[in-house]
């Protein structure tokens, strides 16, 4: 995950000289296995009918890169949710109605993704729609930045 993070951050580096640039990448890991984007609707309601009344864990990896002195923090942030008991229908239609295809973990938080969870474990929610907003506010301070300081 720091990787992923640090490489789409890296990408448009050469475009952006002087500035801080925030990258980020998420999968879920379930059963050992490691989840990216399900990129059909088939593969998306196979992984929530996996997900059903299990619990997952989401990584997020974060990088803040500036590129103004040419260094790096970079940061993984856990969060685990227990799913509800799905049924077959509330999966199809949640995977009709929202389309999460592009998303890890077969579902969007910022959306109804909310009605397929028990519970959410974890400091930051935000870090389950790929912007774990406290982790970055922590690196923008390790990086010499106050998020809360005067412009």
């Amino acid at each position: 995950m720091h990787r992923l993070a640090l490489s789409k951050a890296n990408a448009v580096a050469p475009h952006f000289p002087h500035h801080c640039i925030i990258g980020s990448d998420q999968v879920a890991v379930f059963e050992g296995e490691i989840l990216g984007k399900p990129h059909t609707e088939a593969k998306a309601r196979a992984n929530l009918t996996r997900f059903s009344g299990q619990r997952v864990t989401f990584l997020t990896g974060l990088a803040l890169l500036d590129t103004r002195h040419q260094r790096h923090h970079v940061h993984v942030e856990p969060f685990e949710v227990v799913f509800r008991n799905l049924s077959t229908q509330e999966i199809e239609n949640y995977v009709a109605k929202e389309q999460p295809l592009d998303s890890s973990g077969s579902f969007r938080m910022e959306g109804l993704g909310i009605a397929l969870f028990e519970k959410l474990e974890g400091r930051d929610p935000n870090a389950l729609i790929g912007l774990p907003l406290i982790a970055l506010c922590d690196m923008l301070r390790q990086a010499g930045f106050d998020p809360l300081g005067a412009r």
